[in-house]
């Protein structure tokens, strides 16, 4: 019991203590931080493979092992150099200043210019091995851009030292250039800027008044091609005008014309309109009378021949029939006394003959609508029936 007593209150913080502090020894003597903005490289000082490891290190913790490995951090994001007479120090922080130089008319300029610049990417343990450690690369770069810088613009005359193209064209030489040095030393130039270029008063008042000479000599050449162009301008309005005058004269003479002929046109439609309605109407007309004189033949044809058709009926058993109905039509059922032993009404043949129908072929063929009409004849009600049979 006093035992575990011991350990919880002395042992364990010992051991976490000795922990901590052996992690620290580990970290300050073993290992080494590259930052996020670096690229490392590592030279191997005792060993088999002595010398410089062929590899960039990028951010990370690496091995460092004192005695063993030795590592030289640099810069790997893009660097600025600014050549300038009061730097603004976004790039190294040092007592350079703007490149002197001397024009091709013997004027002494100074140039305020930057360049941006990177060292290539898995290349930094080439710049170790070629160049050295340290920021030895920085002073080739200031010193290939200031050779460069003189060996170009020191091409320039005074024109150029106010034309803006000329810059340009400039720069981008000194670009090339700069790129063609550097790219042996690992070093990618990424741009160069032309930030100012001053000289010395004597030569801006003359530039200046070379610029003011030009500029009169531009606005006096602008001017008299201004008056030119106003005569131009004037003459081109007056037969503007002429052709416009013209082009509205053949516009409303073609109008006229046009309404003319379509005049004539619609007025030769309106008659041919005309004469198709008449003719049509008469076709109309001779049409309907054609069909109308057909219709009234039609008619007096059937009645010719309904009329025919009743006097054949009429001279042969369809004429007794007809009077036997006629007459039973008139008969008087309350002033007659019937004996239903001789007489049988309901026997249409029998009655048929009785009234005058001839039976040449023994036996009379009454059809139904007859038949049905005699029957209502016969079942009429009466008045006064005093009829009996006997």
């Amino acid at each position: 019991m006093h035992i575990g007593k011991l350990t919880t209150k002395y042992i364990i913080p010992i051991g976490i203590f000795f922990f901590v502090a052996l992690f620290i020894v580990g970290i300050k003597f073993f290992v080494i931080k590259v930052g996020v903005d670096q690229v490392g490289v590592r030279t191997r000082i005792w060993g088999v493979t002595r010398g410089i490891v062929h590899k960039d290190y990028g951010p990370g913790w690496h091995r460092a092992i004192s005695g063993i490995d030795q590592w030289d951090l640099y810069d790997g994001t893009v660097q600025t150099l600014e050549l300038a007479k009061e730097p603004s120090y976004m790039g190294q922080r040092d007592a350079r200043r703007e490149a002197a130089l001397r024009t091709a008319d013997d004027y002494d300029v100074s140039v305020d210019m930057a360049v941006k610049y990177q060292i290539k990417k898995d290349e930094a343990w080439k710049l170790r091995q070629n160049i050295g450690v340290g920021e030895r690369y920085k002073v080739i770069v200031e010193n290939e851009t200031r050779d460069i810088a003189r060996s170009v613009f020191g091409k320039m005359v005074e024109r150029d030292l106010y034309n803006p193209g000329e810059k340009r064209k400039r720069a981008a030489e000194c670009k090339i250039l700069l790129t063609e040095r550097l790219v042996p030393r690992h070093v990618n130039v990424i741009d160069v800027l032309i930030l100012e270029m001053r000289f010395d008063p004597q030569l801006e008042r003359k530039i200046k008044n070379i610029k003011l000479a030009e500029l009169d000599y531009v606005l006096n050449q602008s001017k008299a091609l201004a008056a030119e162009q106003r005569g131009i301008t004037q003459t081109i309005d007056a037969d503007t005008e002429a052709l416009a005058q013209k082009i509205t004269g053949d516009k409303e003479r073609a109008l006229t014309v046009l309404d003319a002929e379509a005049s004539k046109r619609i007025t030769e439609l309106l008659a041919e309109a005309d004469k198709y309605l008449v003719q049509k109407k008469a076709e109309g007309d001779l049409y309907k009378q054609q069909r109308k004189a057909d219709g009234t033949l039609l008619i007096k044809y059937s009645q010719a021949e309904g009329e025919r058709l009743r006097r054949e009926a009429l001279a042969g058993l369809g004429g007794d029939i007809i009077v036997a109905m006629e007459a039973a039509r008139n008969i008087n059922l309350a002033d007659v006394s019937i004996s239903s032993l001789d007489l049988n009404l309901l026997d249409i043949d029998d009655m048929a003959t009785r009234l005058g129908v001839s039976d040449t072929k023994g036996k009379l063929r009454v059809d139904t609508k007859t038949f049905k009409q005699i029957q209502e004849m016969l079942n009429q009600p009466k008045g006064t029936d005093t009829t009996k049979p006997k």
